[in-house]
C-alpha cells in the first residue's frame, strides 16, 4: 500500500528523496544513451592549459540523431572545449579547475555531456556580456501507445544567481514544452567551496505523452549563464516506468505517479463573499463559470452548527451537513469525522492507486479535516496569508509541472485575512478577491500547460468556508451564510442550473473520478449538474408582495401549485402577510431572509424550490393572530391509483418546529386522503405537548390502503397556526404497491 506522507512546506521544499515514494523494481527502457560511442574521436584541450595535453579528452561531435543549438553570439568566443554542451570524459572535466564539484560527479564514467559556462568563461576570446545559451536534443524517440514515460540521467548541476537550466520536449516535431526549470527562485546559489547535493543525481522527469502522439524528443538548455557554473550529465535513458533509486528534479512534494486521465483540482477559498465576489473584476473565474456552473451556495443556521471554517471546510470536504459530522465550530470537540471522513480519505479507501495531494496553511484544516491524501502539506504561516498562499500556489504549480497528481486540494487564506483586516466592504476585501480570481487564473492555466492535458479530463471546483458580515462571521447573517460554488469540466453540463450546495462538492468528485457512493456513507450532497425530480420546482416565482425588498432582489414565491397538486387553503381572505397566508412555494433565501435567527436557516436539506407554511411570518402584518384569526392550510398531492391492501408511501424532506402555546397550539399533519373520505394520519404534533424543534429530516411513511378505494392523495396540513414558528416541507414522493 502506497505511504501517506505529511510534511511542512520547507520540508517539502527539500524532500525528493527515493525513500520518500515507492518505486517500481526495474523499468523497461524504451532508448538510452552513454555517450561512450564518442570515445574513439575524443580531441586534446585546446584553450585549457592545466590539463595534460597528452589526456584527450573533448568533442562537438554529438551522438547519431543527437544535435547541440547555441545562441548564435557565441561563435568564437570563450573556450572551445566548453562552447555550449560539449562531450568529455570525467578526468578531462576535473581537470579544468579542482574545489568547484566537478570531481563529484560520480556517476558520470566514460564520455559524459557537459556546458560548462564557468569554464568557457574564462578562456579563449572572452565573452564579457555575451551569455551562454546552449540546448543538447536527443533524436526523436518512439512513444507511440504511451500515456507517459520518464527521461532518466545521471547529472551533476551548479549555479550562481543568472543560470537557468530546464529539460523540454516536443512530440512529433512540435514546439518544445518546458518540464522543469532550475535557477534562483527554486534553487540556491552556490558560493565556491560549498557543497551541493545536485552534484550527482541520478534524476528521473515523468513526461505525459498527448493523444496520438508518436515520438518524443528530449532537450537539455542552459540559459542566460556567463561564469555561472555548469551542467553535467550522462546515461540518458527512456523508461515506461520510473527507474529504482531516481529522483524528481526539483525540490517538492513527493507526489506518486498518478494513475486517472480524469483529474480534479479543488480550490478551496476561505472567507469569499458571494455579493463581492460578484462586484470584483474576476475575469478567469467567469471563464470557468461559462462552461460549468457557479453561484451562491448557503451554510447551514447556528442552530446546527456556527458558519465558521471548521463546519464549512467540513460541509465540502465530507458531503454531509453538520448533524453528521458534529464540526460545530473551529474547535472540533465531538466532531465524527472518522464515519464521516473526506472526500480524499473516501478516494484512497476505493481507488488507493490515485495519486492525491492537499496543501493548506491553517493547521486544523489538515489536523481534522482533509484526512489521508498520499502527501499533505502544511503550508507555514511565515509572512502572513498573502506570502503563504504565494508559496501554496507556486507548489501546485510546480506539482502540475514536474508531477502528475490525479486530485489536488488547494486552499487559499487571502479573502479571510483581508475580511477580518479591514472588513468585507473594504477596497483591500476587493483586490483580495482579484488576487483570488488571478491566483485562480494561474492554477488553470499550468494545468493547461500540461503535455497531456489534450488526453486529459479536468474538474475544477471552487468553492468557500462562509462569507462575511462586515469584519465578521460565525451567525445567521445573510452575507455571512451566502458563499460560493463553481463546478466546471468533466461531467459537468452548462445547464441546469440550480442551488448547488457545499455538500455538493463531494459526490461531484466521486463521479467524476468513477467511485459510486456506498449509500452507507450517508452524503447529504448530489452530483452538480443533477437535474431536479422535484415538483416543486416546476413553479414559476414571483417577487415582494408584502414583504420587505430581499437582498440583490431575491425571487421569489408563489401561491401557483405544480401540476396535480392543490392547496386547501381555510386561511382567511386578505389577512396577515400575502406571501405567508398558508401554504406557499418559495426559495429558501427567500424564506430564510424574512427573519433571522429562528431557525429557518438550517433547512439545509430544502433546496431550489421549497413548500412553506409560516404562521410565524404570516402574523407579521396587521396581527391577524390578535383578531382571533388562525392559520388553517393543507397541502395536497396528486391523485395515485390504488388497489385496497396495497401500501402507500409518502416520503419527503421536512423542517419543523412549534411553541408550547397552550391558548395557541399550532398543529400539524401528514394525512393520507382516500377518495371514498377515509383518511389515515401518519405523522401529527401539536404544540400543547411542548416545544419541538426537528431539522432538516428526510422522513418515510407508509400505510396499507382500507378496503373500496381506488385512489389516494396525501396532505401536509397546518391548522390552528398562531405565531409560532412554522412547516417547511421538500422533495415530496408517493409512493403505492399492489397488494
Amino acid at each position: 500500500m502506497r505511504r501517506r506522507i505529511g510534511l511542512s512546506l520547507a520540508a517539502a521544499a527539500l524532500l525528493a528523496s527515493p525513500a520518500l515514494i515507492i518505486q517500481p523494481a526495474s523499468a523497461a527502457t524504451l532508448a538510452a544513451e552513454n555517450f561512450d560511442g564518442l570515445a574513439g574521436i575524443l580531441s586534446p584541450r585546446v584553450h585549457e592549459t592545466g590539463i595534460p595535453a597528452s589526456l584527450l579528452g573533448f568533442t562537438h561531435t554529438t551522438p547519431s540523431g543527437w544535435s547541440v543549438t547555441n545562441v548564435a553570439g557565441m561563435a568564437g568566443l570563450g573556450a572551445e572545449e566548453w562552447r555550449g554542451w560539449s562531450f568529455t570524459t570525467p578526468q578531462f572535466w576535473r581537470a579544468t579547475q579542482s574545489g568547484q564539484g566537478r570531481e563529484n560527479f560520480a556517476r558520470g564514467s566514460g564520455v559524459i555531456a557537459v556546458a560548462d559556462n564557468d569554464e568557457w568563461d574564462d578562456l579563449g576570446v572572452r565573452p564579457g556580456a555575451q551569455p551562454f545559451a546552449s540546448t543538447l536534443t536527443s533524436p526523436a524517440w518512439n512513444v507511440s501507445g504511451k500515456s507517459g514515460v520518464y527521461v532518466n540521467f545521471a547529472s551533476a548541476y551548479r549555479q550562481t544567481e543568472g543560470q537557468v537550466a530546464a529539460l523540454e520536449v516536443s512530440f512529433d516535431g512540435g514546439p518544445r514544452t518546458r518540464l522543469f526549470q532550475w535557477d534562483s527562485t527554486n534553487l540556491p546559489s552556490i558560493v565556491s567551496g560549498a557543497t551541493y547535493p545536485k552534484e550527482n543525481e541520478y534524476l528521473s522527469q515523468r513526461v505525459a505523452v498527448p493523444a496520438g502522439a508518436s515520438t518524443v524528443k528530449v532537450s537539455w538548455v542552459v540559459e542566460q549563464a556567463q561564469n555561472d557554473w555548469y551542467w553535467a550529465v550522462d546515461d540518458v535513458s527512456l523508461t515506461d516506468t520510473r527507474p529504482a533509486g531516481a529522483t524528481d528534479p526539483l525540490p517538492g512534494p513527493p507526489i506518486p505517479p498518478g494513475t486517472s486521465a480524469r483529474k480534479v483540482m479543488i480550490i478551496d477559498a476561505d472567507g469569499v463573499r458571494w455579493d463581492k465576489l460578484r462586484a470584483a473584476a474576476t475575469p478567469r473565474l467567469d471563464a470557468l463559470a461559462a462552461a460549468g456552473q457557479w453561484g451562491p451556495t448557503y451554510l447551514q443556521g447556528t442552530e446546527m452548527a456556527a458558519t465558521l471554517s471548521g463546519p464549512g471546510h467540513a460541509n465540502v470536504l465530507t458531503g454531509v451537513w453538520p448533524d453528521k459530522h458534529r464540526v460545530r465550530d473551529n474547535g472540533f470537540a465531538g466532531h465524527d469525522l472518522a464515519t464521516y471522513p473526506s472526500v480524499i480519505t473516501r478516494l484512497e479507501q476505493a481507488r488507493p492507486a490515485l495519486a492525491t495531494f492537499s496543501i493548506a496553511d491553517w493547521a486544523p484544516l489538515n489536523t481534522y479535516v482533509l484526512g489521508n491524501p498520499d502527501v499533505k502539506i502544511q503550508q507555514t504561516t511565515t509572512g502572513g496569508p498573502t506570502a503563504s498562499d504565494r508559496r501554496s500556489v507556486d507548489a501546485v504549480k510546480q506539482s502540475l509541472a514536474t508531477r502528475d497528481p490525479d486530485l489536488t486540494f488547494l486552499y487559499l487564506h487571502g479573502p479571510d485575512a483581508a475580511g477580518h483586516g479591514q472588513g468585507s466592504d473594504s477596497a483591500t476585501y476587493t483586490t483580495a478577491l482579484q488576487t483570488l480570481d488571478a491566483q485562480v487564473g494561474e492554477v488553470v492555466d499550468a494545468v493547461r500547460a500540461r503535455p497531456a492535458y489534450a488526453r486529459e479530463n479536468w474538474l475544477f471546483v471552487f468553492t468557500s468556508d462562509h462569507g462575511f458580515s462586515g469584519s465578521g462571521h460565525g451567525g445567521n447573517e445573510f452575507t455571512t451564510r451566502q458563499t460560493v460554488l463553481l463546478a466546471s469540466g468533466g461531467d459537468v453540463p452548462a445547464t441546469p442550473k440550480r442551488e448547488w450546495r457545499q455538500v455538493d462538492v463531494a459526490p461531484t468528485v466521486l463521479r467524476h473520478l468513477d467511485v459510486t457512493p456506498n449509500p452507507a456513507w450517508g452524503l447529504d450532497g448530489v452530483p452538480i449538474g443533477t437535474p431536479s425530480a422535484d415538483p416543486f420546482d416546476t413553479v414559476s416565482l414571483q417577487g415582494v408582495v408584502d414583504e420587505p425588498a430581499k437582498p440583490g432582489g431575491l425571487l421569489g414565491w408563489t401561491k401557483t401549485t405544480p401540476s396535480g397538486w392543490q392547496i386547501d387553503e381555510r386561511t382567511p381572505a386578505g389577512s396577515g402577510v400575502t406571501e405567508y397566508r398558508g401554504w406557499s412555494f418559495m426559495t429558501g433565501p427567500f424564506w430564510t431572509t424574512s427573519n433571522t435567527d429562528q431557525g429557518r436557516e438550517s433547512f439545509v436539506r430544502g433546496r431550489d424550490v421549497i413548500a412553506v407554511a409560516d404562521p410565524d411570518e404570516w402574523d407579521d402584518k396587521g396581527s391577524p393572530v390578535a383578531n382571533g384569526l388562525r392559520m388553517d392550510s393543507t397541502l395536497l398531492s396528486p391523485w395515485r391509483d390504488v388497489q385496497p391492501g396495497g401500501r402507500v408511501t409518502v416520503a419527503y424532506t421536512s423542517h419543523y418546529r412549534q411553541v408550547d402555546r397552550t391558548a395557541d397550539p399550532q398543529k400539524a399533519q401528514l394525512v393520507l386522503r382516500y377518495d371514498t373520505g377515509a383518511q389515515q394520519v401518519l405523522w401529527s404534533r401539536d404544540a400543547a405537548t411542548g416545544d419541538a424543534f426537528e431539522m432538516s429530516r428526510r422522513e418515510s411513511f407508509t400505510a396499507t390502503a382500507p378496503a373500496g378505494v381506488t385512489r389516494v392523495r396525501a396532505g401536509w396540513r397546518l391548522h390552528d397556526g398562531a405565531n409560532n414558528f412554522y412547516w417547511a416541507v421538500d422533495e415530496p414522493a408517493i409512493g403505492v404497491t399492489t397488494p
